[in-house]
């Protein structure tokens, strides 16, 4: 049944390719995926899965349905862009992938007697569409989710940071830079400040913590005296207990920033995501299956850097994996970059991103054929979920 499902991927690999290609091109950003998910929903109305868009409120999400009975099997896909260097994090594959797979298997199988959701996420990169879709109540009966990533490793497990992203604001007072400057209260002063007890503040964070951002307004005009200025920063942490302690203090840094240069301060949490609990025994079939097509795996290192996703929200309501597919040749090619941008739309990426749809269906099909698998998949999410 794997030699057949893995017939089906190959007797679509022209048009999966065309669809990431044609994704990649359109390079849609958070919550403007239009033509992007649109492509991919189509294509699976095209082959009898009945689709709902607009899910959760979001003109750019889409469910699609196939099969009856248990398991329900969630394949997820992404599809935004980031702005400027466009789909430097594959996520023109991301979609593709779980559609392709979810294909294969309803022309091999058939009949399908369990359930076969493809969820169309949109904003992974800015706005965690995922957990609007978990409010929505989209993963309450789902047994399993499961989506794969391009990098510059393959494997089944991740390892995902934690994220609180914050909005930072000075209010001071304008005045004239050269004529008058006594009257002004700089708020861009604040700002830099700010930045600097960031840049000193590391010293003595703990390991394995990040914390960066960018300012978004620095002033009005050089000649006067900025009387506003914001900022973006985001800090994360491997497990989200360790935030609370690094949040008190960031806001203490930012109060702070602010009496020094006699300027209002306000910061507003923005959003959190948690990290990825990784359901082993899932990854571990993953990787079983990434061997059966010629993938060679590699265990999942911190070395190999480390970012963090909505699918973090999804792992902690529903048994998931948050898997890699190497598409760079095992060249170490850092996401959010154009060089992997490059390869998101290389021959060989595409070869790979075929090479995981496969994997990926024939670990459908496995939770689908195989109670003892599924079990030990929920039984390890529940112990997983006892020990936090």
């Amino acid at each position: 049944m794997k030699e057949k499902i893995a017939q089906m991927v190959d007797s679509m690999e022209e048009q999966l390719i065309d669809l990431a290609k044609k994704i990649f091109d359109l390079a849609e950003l958070s919550y403007e995926e239009k033509e992007s998910s649109s492509l991919l929903a189509n294509f699976l109305e095209e082959n009898d899965f009945s689709v709902r868009r607009n899910v959760a409120g979001l003109n750019t999400a889409f469910l699609a349905e196939t099969g009856k009975g248990r398991p329900k099997i969630a394949l997820l896909a992404e599809y935004d862009a980031l702005p400027e260097i466009g789909h430097a994090c594959g996520h023109n594959m991301i979609g593709v992938m779980s559609c392709g797979a979810a294909v294969a298997l309803k022309k091999a199988l058939q009949d399908l007697q369990f359930t076969l959701l493809v969820v169309g996420c949109p904003a992974e990169e800015k706005g965690a569409g995922k957990k609007e879709l978990i409010k929505a109540g989209v993963f309450e009966d789902v047994d399993v989710a499961m989506m794969i990533h391009p990098a510059s490793m393959s494997t089944g497990f991740d390892i995902s940071y934690a994220i609180r992203r914050y909005k930072v604001e000075f209010f001071g007072r304008s005045a004239h830079a050269a004529a008058d400057p006594v009257s002004g209260k700089n708020a861009l002063d604040a700002m830099i400040l700010l930045f600097n007890a960031i840049g000193l503040w590391r010293q003595q964070l703990p390991e394995k913590v990040r914390i960066h951002g960018i300012i978004t307004n620095g002033g009005q005009s050089f000649n006067t005296i900025p009387e506003y200025t914001s900022a973006e920063i985001g800090i994360r942490a491997l497990r989200v207990e360790q935030l609370e302690g690094l949040e008190e203090r960031f806001f203490t840094l930012v109060r702070a920033a602010g009496d020094m240069a006699d300027c209002r301060s306000n910061v507003v949490r923005q959003e959190q995501m948690l990290e990825v609990y990784v359901n082993v025994p899932l990854a571990k079939k993953l990787e079983e299956n990434y061997r059966l097509v010629g993938e060679e795996v590699v265990p999942r290192t911190y070395e190999q850097g480390v970012g963090s996703t909505d699918m973090g929200e999804v792992s902690h309501v529903v048994p998931s994996i948050h898997a890699y597919i190497n598409i760079t040749n095992g060249k170490p090619i850092p996401t959010h970059t154009r060089e992997f941008a490059k390869a998101a739309n290389s021959p060989e990426g595409y070869q790979a991103m075929l090479r995981a749809t496969k994997a990926l269906a024939f670990t459908v099909y496995d939770l689908a054929t195989d109670e003892k698998l599924l079990q030990e998949v929920k039984q390890y999410f529940q112990e997983r979920r006892r020990e936090f």
